[in-house]
């Protein structure tokens, strides 16, 4: 449980940094989000249309995700 976000927020380790590979994981969702504002336009997009973009953001950076991820990392 040491290289995960909840050994991080325990009282005994405040003062711990998450890992950066744990850190890069956890924002996927949100640099996906942000992908997909930059590339249209959100407020002109039918939600299924929106979701079917997000999702093929989603899968396209956990493969990149993956492929750049250091060998041996366990997230």
């Amino acid at each position: 449980m040491p290289n995960t976000r909840a050994f991080c927020n325990q009282d005994d380790n405040a003062d711990t940094l998450v890992p950066q590979l744990v850190e890069v994981r956890d924002s996927l969702g949100f640099l996906a989000v942000q992908v997909l504002a930059a590339r249209e336009n959100l407020a002109t997009m039918d939600y299924t249309e929106m979701l079917n973009k997000l999702y093929q953001i989603v899968d396209d950076l956990h493969t990149e995700y993956d492929r750049r991820k250091p060998t041996g990392a366990v997230d």
